[in-house]
């Protein structure tokens, strides 16, 4: 009897088409910007130019492409100028033509932010101003998409050579079942919104069982699942044992500590994504804090809330698993379509404390981005390399603490304390 094909793999006629439809989406409008700005070309002449160009090249590249492969530089730095030059003429929009410098410098910025490192970030402004003098000493009447482009350009062909051998993301699958991805938590959101409900919402949609905020349940069966040559529950303090097995029982309070050079940031990414997402919506600042925090587990999911006006902060559903006689910690954090997962390694330190990190050697600790097609079973997933988190809990003077840091390229620009008691119990 002859197997059936594997449905998670896109088809070839599948792959054509999507290289299809991209390039020319993407050649039409970066070359419409681009034609409107070239003396006796325009845009339309433009748009046709670069939809025929990029359609078929992007195509061949989706149909060359191996598994869990990248697209060739070349094609990523072409995408990545016509898509700038769509941003620069949005920028001309904006404050109109005749500030080249500026806009190359607001270019070369917005690529180093992407890059995710703040010396990537740096590397994009010093860029874009020496790209943007240049370009205003040979014409300071060029439009800001040319800007842009050009900038992009730059910036990529730098960047590929000073990051070479520090690549920023790294392919770990790609249309794979989610079976055999246990570092991966494979719980997407269905609707742009994840909010407060999306446990409930899930139980329903997969016929499982929904429970909120059971008496006593935490969002780890055991600590001694995580047993390993590197952790011994054992050693734990009791109260942060009771605090991972019985969650529940346990309130909690959180004072924020931004970096200055990422506060800014996060506040347009709260307003703009966090917020209308439902998701990831941490306090900006010790006011926001104040306004108290409410702490639920629903079946396996571990939901916070603002006290005052029920939306949510954090939805992450929690699970372990062991490989090598060695337990980890995966929380998911569902978004559309898709999920951002922390695997941890659990550490002891000191006499009693305990230590969940990413910053490891081994190969599943770290945060990875998952495109998740439940419908087919299957999973894509790029790892964050340079995305790094520490939870250190504690007892201290009898009480029970964390601190929660967030690192990027090893520079430290958040960390979250937390302070959590018992339900009823008043601390001293």
């Amino acid at each position: 009897m002859a197997s059936s094909p594997d449905r998670r793999r896109r088809s070839r006629s599948g792959r054509l088409r999507d290289g299809l439809i991209w390039g020319a989406l993407l050649g039409a409008a970066g070359g419409a910007v681009l034609g409107a700005a070239i003396d006796g070309l325009g845009a339309a002449a433009g748009a046709l130019v670069g939809a025929v160009i990029l359609a078929p090249a992007e195509a061949v590249m989706a149909m060359t492409q191996g598994v869990a492969e990248p697209k060739p530089l070349v094609g990523r730095i072409v995408a990545s100028a016509l898509l700038m030059a769509v941003l620069g003429w949005l920028l001309g929009l904006i404050y109109g033509p005749g500030h080249v410098l500026l806009t190359a410098i607001v270019s070369g910025g917005l690529l180093g932010l992407l890059g995710l490192r703040p010396m990537k970030l740096a590397l994009g402004v010093v860029v874009g101003a020496v790209v943007g003098l240049a370009l205003r000493g040979l014409d300071d009447g060029l439009e800001p998409a040319v800007v842009a482009a050009t900038v992009t350009v730059a910036y990529r062909v730098v960047a590929a050579i000073v990051y070479r051998n520090r690549p920023l993301v790294r392919i770990m699958a790609e249309e794979v079942p989610a079976a055999d991805l246990a570092y991966v938590v494979p719980f997407e959101a269905r609707s742009r919104y994840v909010g407060a409900d999306y446990v409930e919402q899930l139980a329903e949609v997969r016929g499982g069982t929904f429970r909120r905020n059971p008496p006593d349940v935490g969002i780890l069966a055991s600590l001694d699942a995580l047993r390993g040559p590197t952790f011994e529950p054992g050693r734990v303090h009791p109260l942060i044992r009771e605090f991972y097995e019985h969650t529940s029982r346990f309130k909690l309070s959180i004072v924020p500590e931004w970096r200055r050079w990422m506060k800014p940031a996060y506040e347009v990414f709260k307003r703009v994504v966090a917020e209308p997402l439902g998701q990831a919506a941490i306090p900006s600042n010790i006011e926001e804090a104040q306004r108290g925090m409410v702490s639920t587990i629903d079946t396996r999911g571990w939901i916070r809330t603002f006290a005052d006006s029920g939306k949510p902060i954090y939805v992450g559903i929690y699970t372990s698993f062991r490989h090598d006689e060695r337990g980890y910690v995966s929380v998911g954090f569902p978004i559309p379509g898709s999920n951002f997962t922390a695997t941890l390694e659990p550490c002891n330190e000191g006499e009693s404390d305990l230590v969940l990190t990413s910053r490891s050697e081994l190969p599943f600790p770290g945060h990875y981005l998952s495109s998740v097609d439940s419908e087919r079973d299957a999973l894509t997933v790029i790892k964050l390399l340079s995305f790094e988190e520490r939870i250190h809990v504690l007892v201290s003077d009898g009480e029970l603490r964390t601190e929660h840091s967030f690192s990027l390229a090893g520079v430290r620009f958040l960390t979250l304390h937390y302070e959590m008691s018992r339900l009823g119990v008043r601390s001293s």
